[in-house]
């Protein structure tokens, strides 16, 4: 895959998968917007906790794009976040109170792809021009 275009893919993956920080401010605001309710504060507090957890994933990954050294292990972990978390809600795919995680699991499989495919295509010491 090309410099040019792994780039861009990061940058989108990574502010997309950044917008989740919302939830870590206003969970219950951003929860609701997505079709799922929390009321307990055991939830909410979890779910400001996965929100701030997504907004520091998508930030790595934006650094990513220009800290090549960085890239492939950046690439590798945030593929095994999204990895989980396609994994748990393709398991509960059928739960009402998670349908406003089937985008968010659809993206997240995408950008697995997407990771997967540009580092398998690398040499663990290739070097990227930047």
């Amino acid at each position: 895959m090309q410099e040019k275009i792994i780039r861009k893919i990061l940058y989108v993956s990574g502010t997309v998968t950044m917008l989740a920080g919302l939830q870590f401010i206003a969970p219950t605001l951003f929860l609701q917007a997505s079709g799922m309710q929390v009321g307990d504060v055991t939830g909410l507090f979890f779910a400001r906790h996965w929100g701030l957890m997504a907004f520091v994933v998508g930030a790595l990954i934006i650094y990513a794009v220009k800290q090549t050294q960085a890239r492939r292990a950046i690439l590798l972990a945030a593929a095994v976040e999204k990895i989980g978390l396609v994994t748990m809600v393709a398991i509960n795919w059928a739960e009402p109170a998670l349908r406003g995680l089937h985008m968010a699991a659809l993206f997240d499989g995408a950008c697995v792809v997407l990771y997967l495919i540009y580092l398998l295509g690398k040499q663990p010491n290739q070097q990227s021009s930047t």
